[in-house]
């Protein structure tokens, strides 16, 4: 056994030098081995592994956008860094009935062209993300029925059913609110070219694939963290790179740093590396419609019983990962402890599955070839994952993959439309923080086109978790839920991920488990 996984991680490994190798040369460390920055800069350079592709926060649903224009607007709600619920454009609000909440506004807060928001930028936004459809965030804002304006400063938010998460939802992603009146002006092409927005800091330029620039906003209506005269977000997509690029004193922070590399920020004078917790996990996600071998749950079976979470997590990610049963991570509302931390690895079932499913060894040991997109270098050892599930599925059961690895860019053009043929491996985080939206990925409104799972009983306990206003009762219904998925596979669940940063020294920044880049904490070390 021992030699069988050496020989998969070693290939694994071999592919994804050879990937490396192809990546831009990291920057000599030399350049500056203090690393610190000097008391004069007042720029705070993050090095980001993915392009936030987008300054529309409602149109992906993308950490890597969500953690760059999260400063730029505000929300009704939102979250500290430690994950509480807080108010931020609402100074008060109730619940009236079980489909209607009152809210009301703060009066100083304005967007960062002077313009006073209101109840109908309110209107203006959520109603966008509840009724546009072509929205990546529509699946679950549409429960919203309408925002009824009481005056500039008073509304209420009207939901088609009860809607216990509603407090989550206005917390998280999609609910940022835009101006309404300047958008009808310029049309939203225009906006989205120079944005405005009402958080702690404004936008100065975009350039795709390359940096978001930002700047403190003198109409913020909180306080802004005075230590930085500017904020960049540079998109470098190559690890080494990246790492290269932090040592050299080109970036004050990086993201996704990948295993192999952490010895070599941590010996190097100035820098360190900083691992945090996430709800990122892993997920392999399956086609489960008919003409697809992954059709019967027996072979989903089977592919889950042949990956070894445990050699993911210790050997590929070095520790950086722990194996889990399902997508929902601690701190998110309805986490199922007993399926974290576990897995199911074995050989021989896997095999009995695949023979009972009708799918025998050819003369060459294969049994059937099965397509697989990744992307490598959006999240942390994304390729050597991919290639490292590959061989196993081909080593362990005969399942021989067709995987196919792109860049960051092309891996989101292509499943954010939700064209993958067989097979693709997901690495999601929950901003939602509550079970309901990581189950939600289990029902049509986000699996046709995608694994194209479809399960009354799954349906009927999403749908009435989504209403239960008893938590408990609702918070069993979501375990339920996960239970379901974890036999029937649609995704075989890996490894929950935890973030690793690179730091210099003199930055004080710690990784919120959202992976937000929260640039009114992020400050100078005294």
């Amino acid at each position: 056994m021992k030699k069988r996984l050496a020989k998969i991680i070693a290939g694994a490994m071999a592919l994804c030098l050879l990937l490396s190798a192809c990546g831009t040369a990291a920057t000599d460390p030399s350049a500056n081995p203090e690393g610190t920055p000097s008391a004069e800069d007042r720029t705070l350079t993050i090095g980001l592994a993915a392009d936030p592709q987008t300054m529309d926060p409602q149109a992906l649903l993308s950490t890597a956008t969500t953690a760059v224009v999260e400063n730029m607007y505000s929300k009704l709600l939102g979250r500290d860094d430690e994950m509480n619920i807080v108010k931020d454009l609402v100074t008060d609000y109730s619940i009236v009935d079980d489909t209607t909440w009152t809210f009301t506004l703060r009066e100083d807060a304005v967007f960062h062209n002077g313009d006073p928001l209101t109840s109908a930028d309110v209107k203006f936004s959520i109603e966008r993300a509840a009724k546009d459809e072509t929205l990546m965030e529509y699946p679950h804002w549409k429960n919203v029925e309408s925002v009824e304006i009481i005056d500039d400063y008073h509304f209420n938010i009207k939901t088609w059913e009860p809607y216990p998460a509603l407090e989550a939802l206005l917390s998280k992603s999609g609910g940022e609110i835009l101006p309404k009146a300047y958008i009808e002006e310029v049309g939203m092409d225009e906006f989205l070219k120079a944005p405005i927005g009402s958080g702690p800091y404004k936008f100065v330029s975009y350039t795709a694939d390359q940096e978001v620039v930002m700047e403190p906003s003198d109409n913020y209506y909180g306080e802004v963290n005075d230590d930085w005269d500017k904020v960049v977000f540079r998109v470098i997509p190559e690890s080494s790179t990246r790492v290269g690029e932090l040592l050299a004193g080109g970036v004050d922070i990086i993201n996704s740093v990948s295993p192999n590399e952490w010895e070599r920020i941590n010996s190097n004078e100035g820098t360190s590396v900083l691992l945090g917790e996430s709800t990122r996990v892993y997920m392999f996600g399956m086609k489960c419609s008919e003409g697809n071998e992954t059709a019967d749950v027996r072979v989903r079976q089977a592919i889950d019983y042949a990956i070894d979470d445990a050699v993911i997590a210790e050997a590929v990610l070095d520790g950086a990962g722990v194996p889990t049963l399902t997508r929902v991570a601690p701190g998110v509302v309805g986490f199922d402890e007993s399926l974290y931390g576990e897995y199911n690895f074995d050989v021989e079932k896997a095999n009995q599955l695949l023979d009972e499913a009708g799918y025998p060894r050819g003369e060459d040991g294969i049994r059937f070839t099965l397509g697989l997109e990744a992307s490598n270098g959006r999240y942390l050892m994304d390729g050597d994952v991919a290639q490292t599930i590959a061989s196993m599925l081909e080593e362990n059961v005969g399942i021989k993959v067709d995987l196919q690895l792109y860049d960051s860019t092309t891996y989101v053009n292509i499943l954010s439309p939700r064209e993958f043929k067989d097979a693709a491996l997901y690495c999601f985080g929950d901003n939602f923080f509550d079970g309901i939206y990581a189950i939600a990925c289990y029902t049509p409104d986000f699996s046709m086109g995608e694994t194209d799972y479809n399960n009354p009983v799954m349906n009927d306990l999403y749908t009435s978790a989504m209403a239960n206003m008893d938590l408990e009762e609702r918070v069993a219904q979501i375990e339920e839920a996960q239970q379901l998925a974890a036999e029937e596979v649609p995704y075989a669940n890996v490894v929950n991920l935890k973030s690793a940063y690179g730091v210099r020294d003199g930055i004080n920044f710690t990784g919120r488990l959202d992976e937000i880049f929260n640039l009114n904490t992020i400050t100078r070390a005294e």
